[in-house]
């Protein structure tokens, strides 16, 4: 008894969910059609009825950049109805005409959200607007309908379709445009192999580590900033500064990359960027409490030149109506550099890294005025 009561509680809900609604958005260009009008004619009713549905959304963008604010009407296609004798050009003008006042008051209520500053009562206080710019609407379609006679009055629904039409002009639309700024920040985090070419390749196990890494970007030149700590072990002796380093000692590489790198190739799937820069490496006993290797250190620096190719996940496609310079990827890293040291530690290294990172660019939110101008027939003129 109790499933059975449960499923004829949710029967609706779920009815509901699976019904798609039919929208359409107020446009200046796209007039309204008799076969917008998708819902069946209502039994012993005349006329016709347009639901609309006025609204605000409000998109971040990134860090410490404004929000995007928009607002919007639209119209219920799947609930609006005309009846059959209605179906004319005169029921056509009075929807168009309603559907046009609430495209004003969008926009009204538009410029009064963008003045809202961006903090913790945004929300409240842009939900206040919402509900005042609705009863504003409510009273204005009710007195239009009043006017018109619903459409009846021929001569009055000419002067509203005049009227809307000159407010529509004399509120312009603010078109919201964000763009990407020149600056921008990625981090990265992956694993990293050192390959010890000549020499080197003698005196040390291959490398293993954890490699981290923060881009900053300024259009298309990286800065790069990408340390890295490994472990390994020396497979061969050698001395440095009366230091000796025995065969069999477990080491700790650690390893900074400072460079300077060019966006060669960027698209929505991946970018390439090669890079030259300076190289630090600091080797010291991994077990720095032994009593045998206190105050061991070895630092070798030297010009490094490497290319990264980011793989972008995502649709990073470029859109009219928003920036996509922000993404994750998957990164490869390549690099080498030479060794200049103490012998048998001397030689060369290849770095290689692969990993997963972010990067995303500060974004800038604009609004453009645009005025619409509604051509009108000469009988409205």
């Amino acid at each position: 008894m109790n499933r059975l009561l449960y499923v004829l509680l949710l029967s609706p809900l779920l009815a509901s969910a699976q019904a798609t609604i039919d929208t359409l958005h107020w446009s200046a260009t796209r007039r309204l059609q008799l076969t917008d009008f998708h819902s069946p004619t209502q039994p012993g009713l005349g006329g016709s009825e347009f639901y609309y549905q006025l609204g605000y959304e409000v998109r971040p963008t990134s860090l410490w950049s404004e929000p995007a604010v928009d607002a919007y009407c639209l119209m219920f296609r799947n609930l609006s109805w005309i009846s059959e004798t209605a179906k004319n050009d005169r029921t056509l003008t009075y929807n168009q005409v309603l559907f046009d006042l609430v495209e004003v008051h969008a926009r009204l209520m538009k410029a009064k959200l963008i003045t809202l500053r961006a903090d913790r009562h945004f929300k409240q206080r842009a939900k206040q607007i919402e509900y005042l710019t609705n009863s504003e609407l409510g009273s204005e379609v009710n007195r239009f309908r009043g006017e018109t006679g619903g459409g009846d009055d021929q001569e009055a629904l000419l002067r509203w379709q005049r009227q809307v039409a000159i407010r529509l002009y004399d509120t312009p639309d603010l078109v919201t445009i964000v763009r990407s700024s020149k600056i921008g920040f990625g981090i990265f985090a992956g694993g990293g192999s050192l390959l010890p070419t000549g020499p080197l390749a003698g005196t040390i196990s291959t490398p293993l580590g954890i490699a981290t890494g923060l881009d900053i970007a300024f259009r298309r030149t990286i800065l790069l900033l990408h340390p890295t700590q490994y472990t390994a072990q020396l497979t061969q002796a050698f001395k440095h500064q009366n230091q000796s380093w025995e065969d069999g000692m477990r080491v700790r590489p650690s390893l900074l990359e400072v460079g300077v790198g060019r966006i060669l190739y960027d698209s929505p799937r991946s970018r390439f960027i090669p890079y030259v820069g300076y190289r630090l490496l600091d080797l010291s006993p991994r077990d720095r409490n032994d009593e045998r290797y206190k105050g061991f250190s070895l630092t070798n620096h030297a010009p490094t030149v490497g290319v990264i190719v980011d793989i972008k996940l995502g649709d990073n496609t470029q859109k009219p109506d928003r920036s996509e310079d922000s993404f994750w990827f998957v990164r490869t890293k390549l690099s080498v550099s030479p060794v200049q040291a103490t012998a048998p530690f001397s030689g060369g290294l290849i770095n290689l890294q692969v990993g997963l990172g972010g990067f995303g660019r500060i974004r800038k939110v604009n609004y453009r005025t645009e005025r619409t101008a509604i051509p009108l027939p000469s009988s409205a003129l």
